[in-house]
């Protein structure tokens, strides 16, 4: 709706939130004041009203009486003089405002007359037309729509700010639900890196411990190969200490033979029957213990020429083995068997 100047109201897209615009529209008769207080010359009215709009205070209701009472203590306009020239406003443009229910309001507002087109200086507001008479129907109507769209805000604000607590509550529930996670992850990470210190010095100790077991083993297996080449020295020693002996007693005795005499009956001045001839048995038991004892003799004698084979390297030592243990059943059947014939003569003497 369009209303006749000389005030025309419109409200702005941001209504209620922004102030509505306001402007005067003067007739053809009448000009605008130079350096008025409240209006520029384009025609724009500037109040401490508009200036301090605020949605849930301020409505056109008492924009009206503002204007009312301001400019009728001083007029915006003045009449034009005969034939004179001045500049006029920029052309009024019909406004519109979206209001909660996406109804758009158009109002402008002729609340009194500015002033007589014949006197300057008449009051504002003293008299009105016939037109404004006419639309206070209309002017009640739109400032009841505004005052609903005003409503309208107030709740769109208020559903707004409880969207924001909402979500002020979310992310301080999601922060604390961050908090929980990280403090858990922190606990979960401090007892895996306590059970992997507790693990892994367990492990050190026994590298540790290891390691000293495999160092005594060393020095022991160290001190058992110097005690065998300590061993094997003397063994060297008492080799060549016996091969020296074993040489002198065959110097010895090729000596004794060479200096022998021959004996009764010899005809050639050869052996006169050797050792055989030197002790003869004087009944049975007395031969077989003879037999029997010059075996465990020649048993002996043999293992000395064995040890003395494998001291030297010419018998292995599985052989030597065998050989002992093969002689060393013989010598104890025989001298088992001289045991048994002494038992037996002892007790035919008794």
């Amino acid at each position: 709706v369009t209303y006749t100047p000389p005030v025309a109201l419109s409200p702005p897209p941001p209504y209620p939130s922004g102030s509505p615009t306001v402007f005067i529209r003067p007739v053809a008769s009448m000009a605008i004041k130079e350096n008025h207080k409240h209006v520029g010359l384009d025609g724009r009215v500037y109040l401490p009203y508009l200036h301090e709009w605020r949605a849930n205070t301020h409505d056109l209701t008492e924009l009206i009486v503002w204007m009312s009472s301001l400019f009728g203590a001083e007029p915006p306009c003045y009449a034009r003089p005969a034939g004179g020239r001045t500049s006029r406003p920029p052309p009024y443009a019909q406004a519109t405002v979206a209001t909660a229910s996406a109804t758009p309001v158009t109002s402008s507002v002729s609340p009194a007359s500015f002033g007589s087109s014949a006197v300057a200086a008449s009051s504002f507001g003293s008299s009105t037309t016939a037109a404004s008479q006419r639309s206070q129907a209309d002017v009640a109507r739109e400032v009841a729509e505004a005052n609903l769209a005003a409503e309208a805000a107030r709740r769109a604000d208020a559903e707004e700010a409880r969207a924001a607590a909402e979500e002020a509550r979310a992310k301080a529930e999601e922060g604390r639900r961050l908090a929980s996670l990280r403090v858990q992850a922190a606990s979960k990470v401090r007892s895996e890196l306590t059970s992997l210190y507790a693990a892994m010095r367990e492990e050190l100790r026994t590298d540790l411990r290891d390691q000293k077991l495999l160092e005594a083993g060393r020095r022991e297996i160290e001190d058992l190969i110097e005690d065998a080449g300590r061993r094997k020295a003397e063994l060297a020693r008492a080799n060549e200490d016996m091969d020296g002996a074993i040489d002198e007693l065959s110097t010895w005795l090729e000596g004794v033979r060479e200096d022998r005499t021959p004996g009764d009956g010899d005809t050639d001045g050869g052996d006169d029957g050797g050792a055989d001839r030197l002790a003869l048995p004087s009944d049975v038991h007395s031969a077989q213990m003879l037999a029997l004892s010059a075996e465990s003799a020649a048993i002996d004698d043999c293992v000395y020429h064995l040890d003395r084979a494998l001291a030297r390297g010419g018998l292995t030592l599985d052989a030597y083995l065998k050989e002992v243990r093969r002689l060393g059943k013989r010598q104890f059947m025989a001298k088992a068997h001289l045991i048994k014939i002494g038992q037996v003569r002892a007790a035919a003497a008794s």
